[in-house]
């Protein structure tokens, strides 16, 4: 089994947009994550940098005073389609340490995303019951309707036959009334 791929899915993802700067050699790269975990990150630069490199990387989290600092190996390295910017490579990174309380912070700051995007599902969901319920009531409404459109429709045409019941009535008693002789 390759380095880490029993570890590479263990952690969950979250698509977060973080400015960062790797260092390694001399040579220094920036860009912005794509997506980030505890075992590292997948990221978007203008510059290339070789595989299986050993970096520092360093994460400026929002509400954060001093970056996060991750050692950790350049794992991928590839150019983007065509339809990005010229030079961009996706960038992927497996950490192996972390300086100080970069863990800690790390994982804080993920929980906090976590927490903001099951409140965004949790508001998603309690708008799509609002919009289903809202439906519902609107069908019944219109069935509603139309059902008291049918039982007018109904009185009239009731209401109608009997008119003509009673005018055909009293076509019968006139015609029987002049067919009979009279009384002298």
């Amino acid at each position: 089994m390759p380095f880490g791929a029993s570890d590479r899915r263990m952690r969950s993802r979250y698509k977060v947009q973080v400015p960062f700067l790797l260092k390694s050699s001399g040579q220094e790269v920036r860009g912005t994550t794509r997506n980030i975990s505890l075992l590292g990150i997948s990221a978007v630069s203008d510059s290339s940098v070789s595989q299986v490199q050993p970096v520092q990387c360093l994460l400026d989290l929002p509400d954060s005073q001093r970056p996060l600092v991750a050692h950790g190996t350049v794992i991928r390295c590839e150019p983007l389609s065509p339809k990005l910017p010229e030079g961009s490579h996706e960038i992927g990174i497996f950490f192996k340490e972390f300086e100080g309380t970069g863990e800690t912070d790390l994982t804080r700051f993920l929980t906090q995303v976590l927490q903001e995007e099951q409140g965004a599902i949790q508001a998603g969901y309690r708008a799509l019951k609002q919009r289903v319920a809202a439906r519902k009531k609107k069908k019944r409404l219109e069935a509603l309707e139309k059902r008291k459109r049918k039982l007018k429709r109904l009185r009239r045409r009731k209401a109608r036959l009997a008119r003509q019941q009673k005018k055909k009535l009293a076509r019968k008693r006139a015609s029987a009334r002049s067919k009979r002789p009279k009384k002298r």
